[in-house]
């Protein structure tokens, strides 16, 4: 038999099952709202910063992503977000890191070429010859 006291604790397990469900379902309605609704040109002027006739001009050009019915220009704010993310600058600290890693990279293809060209050196002449290349 169920005692009321276990009743009790069910209906608040219960009621804080349903807190949840309707926070979810919350959630996933605005980000549907954000994601599947079509903005206008004029959304996306305030959106980006630029006006009509360059917005106009990057869709002649294909640059920015836009979807086209009718006649109409139909854009959506996360290809638009992910179109200005793509532009990211890298930091001096980036650029020195990417730097750092190509020149070592290319010292170690450098320094295997020359142990490559000794090793040649040795079996093609009776006598060892050392090349060092800088």
């Amino acid at each position: 038999m169920i005692t009321f006291e276990q009743t009790q604790q069910d209906v608040v397990e219960v009621k804080n099952d349903l807190k949840e469900l309707k926070a979810l379902l919350l959630q996933k309605a605005e980000t549907k709202d954000q994601t599947d609704d079509p903005k206008s040109i004029e959304e996306i002027e305030k959106l980006t910063g630029y006006t009509k006739p360059t917005l106009y001009g990057y869709c002649q050009k294909n640059t920015i992503p836009h979807h086209k019915k009718n006649g109409r220009l139909f854009f959506f704010k996360s290809e638009i977000i992910d179109w200005i993310k793509q532009g990211k600058r890298k930091t001096i600290t980036e650029v020195g890191v990417e730097t750092d890693t190509l020149l070592s990279k290319k010292k170690n293809l450098r320094n295997n070429g020359q142990q490559k060209q000794k090793v040649s050196h040795k079996k093609n002449n009776s006598t060892s010859v050392s090349v060092t290349l800088k």
